[in-house]
């Protein structure tokens, strides 16, 4: 059932994200209490945490370069669609794809998946 709820919300998180994202709400930004770059950071974090969920067989680093890929054209778009495109809004992506990374490496212990299914046969 864990697996379930933790797939449900792999699938809703980046719908909502992205939604947020191009849809028409440009005063968002201004409304809310959180900082613009601080919501990307954290928005694509969740979102390379969706994908990891998703698509477990995924490298990791290609998954983040996939999300990363997908902030980039989050940009694009939202410059036809009467958004303000930016390139910090980008770099905050980055910097929140590699933290997560970080913490997913740590989370492993820095070890490849490989080890970590080797050690469990042990």
């Amino acid at each position: 059932m864990f697996k379930f709820i933790m797939r449900v919300a792999a699938v809703i998180i980046p719908l909502v994200l992205f939604t947020l994202m191009l849809g028409p709400f440009g005063g968002v930004e201004q409304a809310s209490l959180i900082w613009d770059k601080a919501a990307h950071f954290i928005a694509f974090g969740l979102i390379l945490w969706s994908v990891g969920v998703l698509f477990r067989r995924l490298p990791r680093i290609w998954a983040a370069l996939l999300v990363l890929a997908s902030g980039a054209a989050v940009e694009v778009i939202q410059g036809f669609v009467g958004r303000d495109p930016e390139w910090g809004d980008l770099l905050a992506d980055a910097l929140g794809i590699a933290t997560a990374l970080l913490i997913w490496a740590i989370w492993r212990g820095f070890k490849p998946r490989a080890a970590l299914q080797t050690s469990k046969t042990r």
